[in-house]
């Protein structure tokens, strides 16, 4: 579909036609698992912010439509983080940010409203274990997803890592062996996690700063898949995941992943102006 602007038409509408299709086209697998939800898009990039606080810059993922990163860049453009009281003296920096966002149909295109926003989120480092699948759970076709909340050390490691929940993608009635399964899968992550190390997501003067607290979710894939995809009940705020397809038969049995996208509990830095909720 084309579209062509008449001599009433406004450069508004015609940047609002060329993004809800670049919307279309980059969200139409995640609007897939949901039918009649909401188009929700999740753009991630790095933000580069004044002394002052001041965003100057957004530079997007690679992965990022040009023409929503182009929309974004343009919103973000007025936001403010809130400096740390205790600095002696303002200093630049960056972060990473995350934006979970929703089309919302806007004339004859749409607009992008921030439903979520997160700064400052870390990378688990390359040479990070995997957690090992319990071999007896793989062989009784037993999956799971685990929420970790991981505490840092400020320097990349992780102090303490405790399993916020556990949910399995196996149907079994018998609920004391259900509880020793979610138990296995949780301890199995702690495993790995406690060893894991971590990249900086955010800084400040040439400074690495690390959240205090981060989540971290990892999916153990089993053979057959018997449960809902969703993980937003076990307090996973994001709609989807990397892997999230439409054909689940395409992963082996036995892989293990580990989400790429860490949060962070608490922001770093944090933003001043309150934007969740407006449309960018």
């Amino acid at each position: 579909m084309r579209f062509r602007p008449t001599g009433h038409a406004t450069a508004a509408a015609v940047k609002r036609a060329m993004l809800g299709l670049a919307i279309l086209c980059f969200g139409s697998p995640v609007a897939a698992q949901e039918k009649d939800a909401p188009l929700r898009l999740e753009v991630a990039g790095t933000l580069r912010f004044a002394a002052d606080g001041k965003v100057t810059e957004f530079r997007p993922d690679p992965q990022v439509n040009a023409a929503v990163a182009a929309q974004v860049a343009n919103s973000v453009s007025g936001w403010q983080f809130a400096m740390p009281a205790a600095a002696e003296q303002p200093v630049e920096g960056d972060t990473h940010a995350r934006l979970a966002l929703e089309a919302v149909p806007s004339g004859q295109g749409y607009g992008l409203r921030l439903t979520d926003a997160w700064f400052g989120a870390p990378t688990l480092a390359p040479e990070a274990p995997t957690p090992e699948y319990p071999r007896v759970l793989l062989e009784a076709r037993a999956g799971a997803r685990v929420l970790l909340h991981l505490q840092m050390d400020g320097k990349g490691g992780v102090a303490h890592a405790a399993v916020k929940d556990a949910a399995l993608l196996t149907h079994i009635k018998d609920e004391a062996i259900r509880a020793k399964w979610r138990e296995r899968f949780g301890q199995a992550s702690l495993e790995a996690a406690q060893r894991w190390t971590f990249v900086a997501g955010a800084r400040q003067g040439g400074v690495a700063r690390f959240p205090r607290d981060v989540l971290v979710l990892v999916t153990f894939w089993p053979r057959d898949v018997k449960s809902d995809t969703s993980y937003r009940h076990m307090g996973w705020p994001m709609a989807t995941s990397p892997w999230a397809i439409q054909n689940k038969t395409t992963l082996p049995p036995g892989t293990v992943l580990v989400d790429p996208r860490v949060l962070p509990v608490d922001s770093t830095p944090s933003l001043r102006t309150d934007v969740v909720g407006a449309l960018l």
